[in-house]
C-alpha cells in the first residue's frame, strides 16, 4: 500500500540546509467510469414532485359462453362484466441527500497554483452526480438480485448436479452443464409463450414474446456458458441472443437475511452456510469466506470494535458486525448472504425506479468562507411488479 504524504520535503542532495520543491500536483479525476448502472437505467419511469403515486392495474381473461341463438334474445339486459381487476401502487416514499462542503480559502494553500486547486474542487463536486449514481445502482442490483416470487413456476430448478455427474472428465462436465441449462432455459421460454396462468403472482392468463422476455445473468454463469463450453443447443429457440442481454455481477445475487429465516444462518459456532453467531449475532465469514459471505442492502455506517465503516448497498459487512432486531449493527432485513446457486432472473418489464425530483443547492458561509453543496432527490421503495414475470432459475 503506497505510503501517505506526510508533508515532509526532501533535503537537497547537495546543500542539506535547502530543500526540494515539489514538481506538481495532480488530481485524478474520473473515479467512477461504470457502475454496472444499465439495468436502472432501463428501469427508469417518469415521476414527479407533485403527487407521490404510481399505479398499475391488471386484468384478467373473460369467459365464453355456449350461444343458445333467439333464446339468447330474452338475456339482452344481463350485465356480464369481466374478473376484477388487481391494482399496485408504487409511492415515492425515499429521500437522500449527498452533501460536500468547498472552500477557496485556507484549502488553497495546500496546491501550487489555481489552476491545480479548481481541478480538485471540480472533482469534490463531480461526486455529487456520481455518488448518486453509485448508490442508486447498486441499491437497484442488490434489490433485483435478491427478490424472488414462488408463485406459480416463477422458480426453476436446473438439475446441474446430476449432469456433471454423467461426465467423467471436467470438460465433459462443463458441456453436459451448460447443455442442462440450454434445455431448460429452451422449455421456459417456450412455455412462456403458451397461454398460461404461471408466471404472475396475480395468476392471471398471460402470454409473453420473445422481444420481451430479458434475461438477467450471473456473470458467474454466463462466463462459463459463453466461454468454456457453448452448445450448439443455444443457436435455438433464439438463446443466443438472450446470452447478450444483461449481466450482474455473482454478488448481487442472494437471500435476504429477514427475522424469520436468520435462524436458519446462525449457530453457536459459526460454520459453513451459518456465518453469524447466535450468541451475540455477530458475523464470523471464516478463513476465505468458508462460512458464507453476508452484504448489506443499505448504505450505513458502523462501527466495530472502534472501527468506522461506510458501507454501500452490495458491500460485505464488517467482520463483528451484529444483526440483531432493534439494537445490531444490521437489523434483519437490511442484509442478505451471497449465493451461488442462482442462474438468471428473467422478467418481462423490470421494476420501476421513479424520481420524484432532484435539487441541487449550495450555501456559502462568509464567516467561515465556506460552501455547502447539497443534492437532494427522492425515489420510491423498490418492489416487483405483481402482474408481470419475476423468475429465478437456480441450479441443483
Amino acid at each position: 500500500m503506497a505510503t501517505p504524504y506526510t508533508g515532509q520535503l526532501n533535503a537537497n542532495e547537495i546543500k542539506s540546509a535547502l530543500f526540494n520543491m515539489i514538481i506538481n500536483i495532480e488530481v485524478h479525476s474520473g473515479n467512477v467510469k461504470g457502475t454496472y448502472s444499465s439495468l436502472v437505467d432501463k428501469a427508469r419511469v417518469e415521476g414527479s414532485k407533485y403527487g407521490d403515486t404510481k399505479l398499475y392495474i391488471d386484468t384478467d381473461v373473460l369467459k365464453t359462453h355456449a350461444w343458445g341463438g333467439d333464446s339468447e334474445a330474452t338475456n339482452l339486459l344481463a350485465l356480464d362484466r369481466g374478473p376484477d381487476p388487481k391494482e399496485q401502487s408504487i409511492v415515492l416514499s425515499e429521500f437522500r441527500q449527498i452533501r460536500c462542503t468547498v472552500d477557496d480559502l485556507l484549502s488553497a494553500r495546500a496546491f501550487t497554483g489555481e489552476g491545480v486547486f479548481a481541478e480538485y474542487i471540480s472533482v469534490l463536486l463531480a461526486w455529487l452526480q456520481d455518488t448518486k449514481r453509485v448508490y442508486q445502482s447498486r441499491l437497484y442490483n442488490t434489490f433485483f438480485g435478491t427478490s424472488e416470487s414462488s408463485v406459480g413456476r416463477q422458480m426453476v430448478s436446473v438439475a446441474v448436479s446430476a449432469a456433471r455427474g454423467n461426465a467423467s472428465t471436467e470438460e465433459e462436465a462443463n458441456r453436459l452443464e451448460a447443455e442442462e441449462i440450454a434445455q431448460a432455459m429452451a422449455n421456459l421460454l417456450v412455455d412462456m409463450k403458451d397461454t398460461t396462468r404461471d408466471f404472475n403472482d396475480y395468476g392471471f392468463l398471460r402470454s409473453y414474446s420473445d422481444e420481451e422476455i430479458k434475461v438477467v445473468w450471473n456473470q458467474k454463469f454466463i462466463a462459463k456458458l459463453k466461454y468454456v463450453d457453448m452448445p450448439t443447443m443455444f443457436h435455438k429457440e433464439g438463446l443466443i441472443q438472450k446470452f447478450e442481454e444483461e449481466v450482474l455481477p455473482s454478488r448481487y445475487f442472494g437471500t435476504v437475511i429477514s427475522s424469520s429465516n436468520i435462524s436458519s444462518y446462525s449457530a453457536s459456532t459459526p460454520a459453513a452456510g451459518k456465518p453469524i453467531d447466535s450468541d451475540d449475532g455477530s458475523y464470523v465469514p471464516g478463513s476465505n469466506h468458508a462460512n458464507g459471505c453476508i452484504r448489506s442492502l443499505v448504505e450505513k455506517e458502523v462501527e466495530v470494535s472502534g472501527v468506522s465503516y461506510h458501507v454501500f448497498p452490495g458491500d460485505e459487512i464488517p467482520a463483528g458486525a451484529t444483526i440483531v432486531a432493534s439494537t445490531g449493527d444490521f437489523l434483519p432485513g437490511e442484509v442478505y448472504i451471497e449465493t451461488s446457486d442462482v442462474i438468471c432472473k428473467i422478467v418481462t418489464k423490470l421494476p420501476p425506479i421513479m424520481s420524484a425530483f432532484e435539487v441541487g443547492g449550495s450555501f456559502y458561509n462568509p464567516r467561515s468562507g465556506t460552501t455547502n453543496h447539497y443534492l437532494t432527490w427522492g425515489y420510491n421503495k423498490l418492489e416487483r411488479l405483481s402482474g408481470k414475470p419475476f423468475i429465478t432459475v437456480k441450479a441443483a
